[in-house]
């Protein structure tokens, strides 16, 4: 009985009845990192506020130099939009330094390149869920 149950768990793995999306349209991010600055609150052409902010985080270590000494530490800066009047007005006055965790979809827009210049991706995370989960010092 365990066993037949396991069988049939394992069958229905790939199936998602909880959603009409199929699996190959979803494209989720989670990341943990500090605001850069502000949210900047902007508006849509339509007259809707949304938020900009933006997220650094640390990159894994690369291999020691050549010299044996140990690779410098690098950051990434991830630009996050959030939409929705509860989230803008959540979110618009944590302060720099806050380290959040936030759940996003994203999608790569190309842009044609100008004068020959080779097309340019833009990697663009629209916000789902957050959690704040350290303010800085002193903020408290």
């Amino acid at each position: 009985m365990f066993r037949q149950s396991l069988l049939s768990a394992a069958r229905n793995v790939n199936a998602r009845s909880f959603s009409s999306t199929s699996a190959a349209q979803l494209a989720r991010v989670n990341i943990i990192g500090r605001l850069v600055g502000q949210p900047e609150v902007r508006e849509t052409r339509s007259g809707k506020e949304y938020l900009r902010y933006t997220l650094a985080t640390t990159d894994p270590l690369g291999p020691p130099n050549e010299d044996g000494t140990p690779a410098q530490p690098t950051s990434s800066f991830h630009s996050i939009f959030a939409f929705g009047e509860t989230t803008v007005n959540r979110l618009r006055d944590l302060p720099k330094g806050t380290l959040m965790y936030v759940e996003g979809d994203f999608r790569v827009t190309r842009t044609p390149g100008e004068n020959g210049a080779p097309p340019v991706d833009q990697w663009l995370i629209q916000h789902r869920n957050y959690n704040v989960l350290l303010r800085p010092k002193n903020d408290y």
